[in-house]
């Protein structure tokens, strides 16, 4: 009876201490430390391009929240890609109140990361000479499809989104604006 009375005394507050340091497996943590990849002086990173220009400056605003994508944008690519980069006027006109509140969640986290990667074609150098007016499909980091076509000179992507800036080198990628998300309604 006295080894159990000791033995709770001991190992209670070593299991109520271990309970109280487990953070929510759902929650976003910073991480302290790890692999970094060396940077050129000379390259800059898509994270770099986005937060010079302030017209993407929600698009920087949101890439901080999603964890991993702000590691991910400023490392030094060595590929081709093409990232189709939603301006500030996309954000504002077409993701309405719904996306405000359900982005500080961790699903809605999850899906904001999952349409920037929808907006995110890999190993592939999309310009504006690869687009014309028969309609095609080309697929993106989220296996899905994006359809585009040329319509009176302005390249529109799933009928609804306009690039309003392209062929912007960034290192070894091609990175287009465009002036509405995917999931808006016509252009």
């Amino acid at each position: 009876m006295h080894f159990l009375s000791l033995a709770c005394s001991l190992l209670l507050p070593i299991t109520s201490g271990a309970t109280s340091t487990i953070q929510d497996p759902l929650s976003y943590r910073d991480l302290a430390g790890g692999y970094v990849p060396p940077k050129s002086a000379n390259v800059t990173t898509l994270l770099e391009f986005i937060n010079s220009h302030p017209d993407l400056s929600v698009l920087a605003d949101e890439l901080q929240t999603i964890g991993g994508f702000p590691k991910a944008f400023d490392t030094e690519p060595t590929w081709s890609f093409t990232f189709f980069a939603p301006n500030n006027d996309a954000f504002e006109l077409h993701t309405g109140t719904y996306f405000n509140e359900f982005k500080s969640t961790p699903k809605g986290k999850w899906w904001l990361g999952n349409t920037l990667l929808s907006h995110y074609v890999p190993n592939t150098n999309l310009n504006s000479s690869s687009f014309n007016e028969t309609y095609q499909r080309f697929q993106t980091a989220s296996y899905l499809y994006v359809g585009s076509q040329v319509q009176d000179g302005e390249i529109i992507l799933n009928n609804v989104a306009t690039v309003v800036e392209k062929d912007i080198s960034v290192t070894k990628a091609s990175l287009s604006w465009f002036g509405l998300l995917l999931f808006c309604a016509t252009h």
